[in-house]
């Protein structure tokens, strides 16, 4: 008996730009939009994620996918953030942090020569917040937090090189939900190398007693996928 196992690294990288970045903080907080009260730049970004995948059905990965937005400029309105008062027209900071770090599993339910279906759970930890800083003021949020998610992932190979790939990680509550989905067209260089090109949507948000934040983030990516192959043969 044998046991083949790929240890793979994806590399992704692109541009992304902002859809909806809602974010109020403090009970009685103003309601800003990152994207409508700001300019907001067209930003690079960058994604790993390594992992291991064992006779072609299970598979288990760690994603590091930092993200932060900085924008600077004047807005025409006061806006109280965590109790303090950032007036009108004086030039201000914000920043917006998103990093994320995910354990995930998935397995293979249907796993075909030329498609391949699965279902998993991942963890997510989220180091995110916002801050806001003028010449007067400074105030931040950021936090560590916790959520399970349920994956699942649609593998369809089109010819001996090319397929598409689906892959979706979410969870949806009554006061939000976190949802990380991306589409793309895949190239296979070699057995072991295969490019990716395609689009991610990175939505969601919580609706809490203290603190808002919605957002819908569109990512336009190219990725590079290298695994190393290796079968351990039983005694």
């Amino acid at each position: 008996m044998s046991t083949n196992a790929q240890t793979f690294v994806n590399l992704e990288s692109g541009a992304f730009f902002t859809g909806m970045n809602d974010i109020r903080n403090g009970s009685n907080g103003t309601l800003f939009s990152m994207k409508n009260d700001f300019q907001t730049p067209v930003s690079p970004f960058l994604r790993l994620r390594a992992g291991y995948l064992v006779n072609g059905k299970n598979h288990f990965s760690f994603l590091f996918a930092p993200l932060k937005i900085v924008e600077t400029g004047t807005i025409e309105k006061d806006i109280l953030f965590d109790g303090k008062n950032f007036k009108a027209n004086i030039p201000i900071e914000a920043i917006y942090k998103f990093n994320s770090y995910r354990f995930t599993y998935n397995e293979r339910i249907i796993s075909k020569d030329d498609f391949k279906f699965g279902l998993g759970l991942s963890l997510k930890i989220r180091d995110a917040g916002v801050s806001l800083k003028n010449r007067e003021l400074l105030s931040e949020n950021f936090s560590i937090g916790f959520a399970p998610l349920i994956n699942l992932l649609v593998n369809w190979d089109i010819s001996q090189k090319m397929g598409v790939d689906f892959f979706v990680e979410g969870i949806a509550a009554s006061k939000g939900r976190a949802i990380d989905l991306s589409s793309s067209g895949r190239y296979s260089f070699t057995k072991n190398l295969q490019g990716n090109i395609g689009y991610r949507l990175l939505e969601g948000g919580a609706n809490g007693t203290n603190r808002y934040n919605f957002i819908q983030l569109h990512f336009i990516f190219a990725s590079l996928n290298y695994s190393f192959n290796k079968t351990n043969k039983d005694p």
